[in-house]
């Protein structure tokens, strides 16, 4: 499998017990044990599939009427509109 390298900032809490995994010996590297942090959270979460297929179908159908297909009310509306003030 490829490899990609990302750089992430993770809290000091986070740090303290990768560090510690790593000082056990669990782990050999910080990368190690926060690449297999990461799997473990992919494959807890196995509803991403279908929710990246729902937003991309969302996401869609606003492209194609120019209306977000969510009826919303208050400020979470008022920040959909104006999102692209931020992209």
């Amino acid at each position: 499998m490829a490899r990609e390298t990302v750089q992430i900032r993770i809290d000091k809490d986070t740090s303290i017990f990768v560090d510690k995994l790593i000082k056990s010996g669990i782990f050999m590297t910080k990368s190690d044990a926060l690449r297999y942090i990461i799997s473990l959270g992919i494959s807890a979460s196995e509803n991403f599939p279908e929710i990246l297929d729902k937003v991309a179908r969302l996401k869609a159908l606003e492209k194609s009427t120019g209306e977000i297909p969510i009826e919303l009310t208050g400020s979470l509306n008022d920040l959909l509109k104006e999102r692209h003030r931020f992209i």
